[in-house]
């Protein structure tokens, strides 16, 4: 048998895998992919395994198991030796003398092709890099059948935990050079996963899919400080620096965590107006007050502002654009608004000699604006500004308008010259004030909303720098825009690979009361949309996946038939009466642009366990975790959801369940369309409405319907599955929970929290109402039951749920700390207790009041 490794052509771009947990996780949380587990896999003549790889930057362990291959009693291992910074082969006790290393840069930023050829003629092991002999030698193997284990497993004889943080992909088995079996590895979320070519299921175990993080924000960061308060992005050790008038909070996008410093030195003040910018060649933080033409300065290595900031009148230059020039070292200030005048000026600060002035801009006309998006290609003389709102003459009451075009400004030379208009806007918005270039592949990234609504939403765009196109891509982000009184940017980290964007909303108190909320949200770099992602998936599986979809396509066809024939018999609905006969219902009007910058922003999906049993029924709507969406085939098929079209569906969906009624159409465009006109929100309602009824009906067994002047979820009795509405009915009873009502409360809940990472401002009332049912039930559950209950392992069951509703639940801590010394798991219980104290000093601001030992008293 031959086994040949070969580190092939990388990728640049980690858009979908399966990445690892490794040392940093506790024992019960590594993950494990195993193919054959059940059944091993059997092979004649050559055999070839490739897998992609590559490691997790910013760990601090890399030991461990990356392969394992278990022929019968034997294994071959793939180890990562971290001591030596090699990757060897071993089995049994023995190593064989092959090992390579791999090159820093591709290890840890690219995808690496590893290639593992099994001759069973030759009995040997050979191990080749970049199709290089490195070593070989002789092995005898017992038999044919194999089991492929990456990362963590249980297997009998081979069980590990010691595995490196890592991520891979397209996992491929090639027999006598034909393909036979392909996983990807792109899927979204799963504990199975089957390969393209004959369906082989592969078994997942506390992974972590590359997909969804590009494809969803995720909220890392919410913080309150004390007055006024700006921010700014370190991009040479990627950190994000936010500025209050008495601390500075420093978020390490490296090692995921923050710290908060206070000044020793506080600065007097901070006006509204202000911002915040880093200059990594001095390594100084600036606050720039741009009335005064006064710039104040802050180093780790002086710990103390340069200049202090008195009160003064409001500033002139709110969402004025800026960047520091490595060009001349000077920081640049252009537009603004402020006293009901829009700004076109540009003005110049010199760090070196500290001299303001006013710089006359030639070339293309500028137009006055603010709210506009900025930034720097790689070598610095040429600024990118796009979008804004403004008018031609500076004046606020003299046709105001919202701008959509790019300039580029050429430091050198202090000129504009317009690049384009964009081919076409759907819906009116304006940029947050910086802009992500990609130099490379001449593009740009930047947040966009709606200025004209304070419930607005963040929508990331990617555009071209050299055509009038772009598209929006990942899910938006909630901002409440309050004009003067908000705040919002975007930052690169090119070292983990993420897009961050931050938020700033300060409160309407006097200035010396005045507090500021942040939050900082971060997406993996490229970012994805829904529907670019799935489109690339289909594409990769080529002749196989055409036929996949034909295939689906007919079923499709043949259910919507079967709607058609059968629609009007009865359905369920979860409280009122099936609408009558000959109601009216609105008619949809010709459809017209739908906004784009209304959503949600679901972190990840994690399909329970419980909802895969052939028992289920197979189409349903799932709330708990994060919002899934499945058709009558068991498939997953959230993705059909636009984000409006999911928050219209829990509208009504929700609605229905609380109050037995349903919702008004008044209601909805008070949520959804606010502030536009009757005739405008009516057609919009109308269009959308009849865009849900189809995706309902590719669903299958569900419809919403009007009752009345109620629009109401509906659906067919015992062929859907609602976990919300079960939820509900058990929370009714208003009982001390029993082993029965606890045993059924968890297989809803433990699929997550009540609609994770969806945010609504309607929603936050009914969150906290499912929240407070959970841990009453489960807490009523431990009080009366936990004592004497002969299951501990159920027991941390229901203090996990409680956690997944408050991660500060100090009952629960005890419940489950003393449930795991009963199980003999002192490190778990241990690190539990750590965990929450660690916690609770970073939400609080103070030490935990119990020790260990009170805790497990």
């Amino acid at each position: 048998m031959l086994l040949i490794l070969t580190i092939g052509r990388a990728q640049s771009y980690l858009s979908y895998g399966l990445a690892f947990n490794g040392h940093e996780a506790v024992a019960e949380k590594r993950t494990a992919f195993e193919i054959a587990t059940g059944k091993p896999l059997c092979f004649s003549g050559r055999v070839r395994l490739e897998f992609d790889l590559n490691f997790i930057a910013y760990n601090h362990i890399y030991f461990g198991y990356i392969l394992r291959i278990v022929n019968d009693k034997q294994n071959i291992d793939l180890i990562y030796d971290q001591k030596a910074s090699l990757f060897r082969v071993t089995s049994g006790q023995h190593f064989f003398n092959i090992s390579f290393s791999c090159d820093a840069y591709k290890l840890y930023n690219e995808w690496n092709r590893l290639s593992v050829t099994m001759d069973l003629e030759k009995q040997q092991i050979s191990l080749a890099v970049n199709n290089k002999s490195v070593g070989s030698a002789a092995f005898s193997f017992k038999g044919n059948c194999f089991k492929f284990l990456y990362g963590a497993n249980d297997d009998e004889r081979f069980h590990t935990r010691d595995i490196p943080p890592m991520r891979i992909k397209d996992i491929r088995i090639f027999h006598d050079g034909q393909l036979t079996n392909h996983w990807p590895l792109a899927e979204v979320a799963d504990t199975l996963c089957y390969d393209d070519i004959s369906r082989e299921a592969a078994k997942v175990k506390n992974g972590v899919w590359l997909k969804p993080g590009h494809q969803y924000w995720k909220t890392i960061g919410s913080f309150q400080l004390n007055g006024n308060v700006v921010v700014a992005f370190d991009q040479r050790k990627e950190q994000l620096l936010i500025t209050g008038i008495d601390s500075i909070i420093t978020y390490d996008l490296r090692q995921n965590q923050h710290s908060r410093t206070a000044k020793s030195v506080p600065q007097e003040n901070i006006l509204v107006g202000c911002q915040g910018i880093f200059d990594t060649l001095t390594e100084q933080l600036y606050t720039v007050y741009i009335d005064h033409k006064k710039v104040a300065a802050y180093s780790n290595a002086h710990p103390q502002w340069t200049t202090t900031f008195p009160d003064t009148i409001l500033t002139e230059f709110w969402h004025a654009n800026k960047f520091i020039s490595p060009v001349d070292t000077a920081l640049y200030i252009i537009g603004g608004y402020g006293q009901l005048k829009y700004k076109n000026q540009v003005q110049r600060y010199k760090l070196r000699t500290g001299e303001w002035e006013t710089m006359p801009a030639g070339g293309s006309v500028f137009p006055p604006r603010y709210l506009a998006g900025l930034g720097l290609n790689t070598s610095g003389d040429t600024a990118f500004i796009i979008g804004g709102y403004g008018s031609i003459t500076g004046d606020q009451m003299l046709d105001p308008r919202g701008y959509y075009d790019l300039f580029a400004f050429d430091v050198r030379t202090g000129t504009f010259s317009k690049r384009f208009n964009l081919d076409s806007v759907y819906g009116r918005f304006t940029f947050a004030n910086s802009l992500v270039i990609d130099a490379k592949r001449r593009q740009y990234y930047g947040l966009v909303f709606p200025k004209d609504s304070f419930n607005s939403r963040l929508q990331l765009i990617q555009g071209s720098l050299d055509r009038p196109v772009y598209k929006l891509t990942g899910t938006p982000i909630p901002y409440a825009f309050y004009d003067v009184q908000s705040f919002a940017d975007l930052y690169y980290a090119p070292g983990v690979g993420k897009l961050v964007a931050v938020t700033l909303l300060y409160d309407d108190q006097e200035l010396r009361q005045r507090k500021t909320t942040v939050k900082v949200y971060t997406i993996d770099f490229p970012p994805l949309d829904l529907d670019a992602v799935e489109a690339t998936a289909a594409g990769r599986k080529g002749f196989s996946g055409k036929w996949l979809l034909f295939i689906a396509l007919f079923f499709a066809a043949a259910m919507g038939c079967l709607w058609w024939l059968f629609r009007k018999k009865t359905v369920k609905q979860v409280k009122p009466p099936v609408a009558v006969a000959g109601e009216k219902e609105e008619r949809p009007l010709q459809a017209i642009p739908e906004p784009v910058l209304v959503a949600d922003h679901p972190e990840e999906r994690v399909i329970p366990e419980e909802v895969k049993d052939e028992e289920m029924p197979k189409s349903g709507v799932r709330l708990f975790g994060p919002f899934q969406a499945f058709n009558e085939a068991g498939e997953e098929v959230t993705g059909l959801f636009t984000p409006l079209m999911k928050e219209l569906l829990l509208l009504i969906l929700i609605y229905t369940v609380r109050t037995g009624q349903g919702i008004t159409a008044d209601e909805l465009n008070e949520i959804l369309w606010n502030g536009k006109s009757a005739k405008d929100a009516k057609n919009n309602r109308s269009v959308n409405l009849a865009k849900l009824k189809s995706i309902l009906e590719r669903i299958g067994n569900c419809m919403i319907n009007k009752k009345a002047v109620y629009w109401q979820f509906q659906y067919t009795e015992d062929r859907f599955y609602l976990d919300y509405e079960q939820f509900v009915g058990l929370a009714k009873r208003k009982a001390i929970a029993d082993l029965s009502l606890m045993t059924d409360l968890l297989k809803i809940v433990e699929a997550g929290a009540f609609l994770a990472k969806t945010e609504y401002d309607w929603l936050d009332d009914i969150k906290a109402e499912v929240s407070n049912a959970v841990i009453d039930l489960s807490l009523g559950y431990l009080k009366e039951s936990g004592q004497t209950v002969e299951d501990p392992e159920f027991i941390i069951r229901v203090t996990n749920a409680i956690f997944l509703f408050d991660r500060l639940h100090e009952e629960a801590l005890e419940y489950k700390c003393k449930n795991l010394i009963q199980l003999k798991r002192h490190s778990l219980a241990n690190t539990t207790y750590e965990k929450f104290v660690k916690d609770y000093r970073d939400i609080y601001g103070e030490e935990f009041y119990k020790s260990f030992n009170d805790v497990i008293r």
